[in-house]
């Protein structure tokens, strides 16, 4: 009879786990204690042995899938012989069972979620599109990396996904032909559907993908139940401390994360002679980082490209205005999204504060006021949020439905207070104006909005917005961001402080400084580097004439 292998509960808080590798394929012989497959748990990759010798005669959980703690994730028999549980196989062949498996009137068990193929020849393999994360609903195929009629064995990577979380290459589990892409390169799959089929090895070329068939509800159900004996369960492969060998892998498998390999790749590394220092010497990304600070890569290391979607040039020429680039929402920014919402419903808001020193930018504008220039305080903070949005283009974007935009022009929303409420008219191009255009237009628009002139184009879109209340005496607050835009920044007043400066106490004019940012699409980190930007151009405001 075969014996189920179940999901091991490898942590006290794990409730499912994620088959990254199946170290055997089917068919192979078991014995107790061989590695037979490598799992992710909520904590880290752990390979899992058998209890039991047999042979593998069918992985009901495909590589990619995860699969709830105590679940079938495969079975082992008798050499030859046939899976008879009530564990999924789809697509299962149109076949007819043999006469003893339509058993009478047993119970039905309980329905598991499917498997990616079935074993019968000619009929074909799915390959599924696999869950990866327990938020993940969907995935995008990145670039299939075999094309249809290419031989596949057994550990091929054959396609790279956009998970929610990274990009992982997706293996073959089985040995044939690629017979069919039915997703393609750039296009989404729900969890679970098929990307493409493959045709099993032996069998004939070409033949068509099957179309899903329910399995038999009348096979015996013991063996997909539960409680099943002990000897079918898997536990952590318990290995002996030795020195790690290159590569990370142990009978010379690769170990390593898909971030390592595609650095690995972009800068000529062989990431097989790089020492891994992570889960069971898996070579991770500080691997490759210290690989190549020893001079390991073979050729000379590419810097990432420095105009990613959305990255602004420096020097734009003034009057010209590029469309915003829209680019659809990876899997991961889908997911931090969602997850936020949950949160914080709406737009889910992260707050940074920073403190920065203003005596150089208030001597600007007492020499501005000498000369009869009309330049505000407010005008140099716009002016410097303009400069360090261009270039910190990560933030200047904006979600729209599932797309992100982001934007070739740097946009910036003043908030003024009318008489029942606010609004943001917006300052075109103030990357590319100066202080007394600014103060000027500012002003006018600051006058025509309190008489309810404006018109629409002069307060919808923008970049982000700076509110500034220090004006009243505020110290310090947080402000709302203002859709669609994906930031403001909240200005306190400008007061003198008490600081440390050079290890003396002195007196500074200081102001407080708070970005909200949607988390959405901008992170934390994100947001940090761009305070850095606006601080520094406010303590050192030439920086602004470059």
């Amino acid at each position: 009879m075969a014996t189920p292998i179940q999901m091991p509960s490898l942590s006290p808080t794990m409730k499912e786990g994620k088959i990254v590798k199946w170290l055997k394929k089917v068919g192979d012989k078991i014995s107790s204690g061989d590695a037979i497959a490598e799992v992710e748990t909520d904590k880290s990759n752990l390979e899992v042995e058998a209890f039991d010798d047999g042979y593998l005669i069918q992985i009901a959980v495909p590589e990619g899938e995860v699969a709830a703690v105590g679940s079938p994730i495969g079975f082992l028999g008798a050499k030859g012989e046939k899976a008879t549980s009530g564990a999924p196989s789809a697509p299962a062949p149109q076949k007819a069972e043999a006469p003893k498996a339509a058993a009478p009137a047993t119970p039905k068990p309980p329905e598991q979620a499917p498997a990616p193929a079935a074993s019968g020849a000619g009929e074909g393999i799915a390959i599924l599109m696999p869950s990866l994360s327990p938020t993940m609903t969907e995935g995008k195929i990145v670039k299939w990396l075999k094309k249809e009629g290419d031989k596949v064995s057994s550990g091929d990577a054959i396609a790279e996904v956009e998970t929610d979380k990274s990009n992982l290459d997706v293996e073959a589990y089985d040995d044939g032909t690629l017979a069919r892409i039915t997703v393609r390169d750039g296009d989404m799959a729900k969890v679970g559907a098929p990307i493409a089929f493959l045709t099993p090895k032996g069998a004939k070329a070409g033949a068509s993908a099957p179309a899903a068939a329910p399995k038999a509800p009348s096979q015996a159900p013991a063996a997909a139940a539960p409680s099943a004996p002990a000897g079918g369960q898997v536990v952590p492969l318990r290995r002996e401390p030795q020195a790690p060998a290159a590569g990370g892998g142990a009978g010379g498998r690769l170990r390593a994360s898909p971030l390592a390999k595609r650095m690995a790749q972009d800068r000529g590394l062989d990431i097989s002679q790089v020492r891994g220092t992570g889960p069971l010497g898996r070579v991770v990304k500080r691997d490759v980082e210290q690989a190549l600070g020893q001079g390991l890569a073979k050729a000379p290391a590419q810097a990432p490209a420095a105009k990613k979607a959305g990255a602004l040039p420096e020097v734009r020429a003034f009057g010209t205005r590029p469309e915003p680039q829209a680019v659809p929402m990876s899997s991961m920014r889908k997911v931090i999204g969602q997850r936020m919402s949950e949160v914080k419903p709406g737009v889910p808001h992260f707050y940074l504060t920073v403190e920065v020193e203003m005596d150089a930018a208030v001597k600007i504008r007492e020499e501005a006021k000498a000369l009869d220039l009309k330049v505000s305080v407010n005008d140099i903070i716009v002016k410097a949020a303009a400069i360090a949005l261009r270039r910190s283009p990560k933030m200047n974007v904006s979600l729209q439905g599932d797309q992100v935009l982001h934007f070739g022009t740097v946009d910036v929303g003043i908030a003024v207070a009318i008489e029942d409420g606010l609004i943001t008219p917006i300052i075109r191009d103030a990357d590319l104006k100066g202080l007394q255009a600014i103060s000027s237009e500012s002003r006018d628009m600051a006058e025509r909005a309190r008489k309810r002139s404006l018109k629409p184009a002069e307060y919808t879109g923008g970049s982000l917005t700076v509110s500034n209340l220090g004006m009243y005496g505020i110290d310090q607050f947080i402000a709302v961001i203002n859709p669609p835009q994906s930031a403001i920044i909240a200005v306190g007043a400008v007061a003198e402080k008490a600081v440390v400066r050079d290890g003396q106490l002195a007196v500074r004019k200081m102001m407080t400084v708070t970005l909200s940012g949607d988390h959405r699409v901008i992170d934390g980190a994100t947001g940090a580097e761009y305070l850095r930007e606006l601080k520094g151009l406010l303590e050192h405001p030439s920086r602004l004439l470059f």
